[in-house]
């Protein structure tokens, strides 16, 4: 019986390595370390596109509020205008005496109505005179808000075209970082197993 015993002990000198799969897990812990990191990437790259957008949108939306508020400004005006003309149109007759009243005072009724027709023509140049200014300053402002406008698409638009010239450069770096990566734990496993086998 004490033959049985000593067959089935392991020898002193045998050592029993466990045979694990390193290769597998190392390797995959690489490989999805380096797929979050391009993920996180391309998530950022949307987040800043969406971003991008959004202040375009934005800006869009401002603006045609903008030249709405002052088309909504012209016709208020255009209105009180005509709103004014109908109330003089109506007072006239009544601050107007009759014919004979401007007979009798040596004015004749054709002078009367030259004179209204100058007195309208002059109202007429007053009013552009006035309004001038601010039709120009409304048309510097339409002008410097397309500007604004098309400079914030371009800039968006450049701000693209050179990540996407990048991109494929980025993609080459990522490429070889990871195959590094994996060739280094590759060789740190190897040179494990070498060291172990040497002991």
């Amino acid at each position: 019986m004490a033959q049985k015993k000593m067959e089935t002990a392991p020898a002193p000198d045998e050592k029993v390595i466990p045979v694990a799969e390193e290769p597998i897990a190392a390797g995959s812990f690489v490989n999805t370390f380096w797929d979050q990191f391009e993920q996180s990437r391309e998530r950022a790259l949307k987040l800043r596109e969406n971003r991008e957008d959004a202040y375009i949108n934005a800006l869009r939306e401002v603006i045609k509020f903008n030249k709405q508020y002052r088309k909504s400004i012209g016709k208020l005006y255009e209105q009180a205008k005509k709103t004014n003309m109908n109330m003089v149109a109506e007072l006239m007759p009544q601050f107007n005496g009759g014919k004979e009243d401007l007979q009798e005072e040596g004015v004749p009724v054709n002078d009367r109505e030259e004179l209204k027709q100058q007195l309208k023509e002059v109202s007429r140049q007053l009013e552009k005179l006035a309004l001038t200014p601010i039709r120009s300053i409304f048309h510097i402002v339409d002008l410097l808000e397309d500007n604004f406008e098309r400079n914030a698409e371009s800039s968006a638009a450049y701000a693209r075209e050179r990540r996407n010239a990048w991109f494929q450069v980025r993609k080459e770096y990522v490429k070889l970082a990871r195959n590094t990566h994996l060739n280094l734990v590759s060789r740190g496993r190897n040179s494990f197993k070498e060291l172990v086998k040497t002991q």
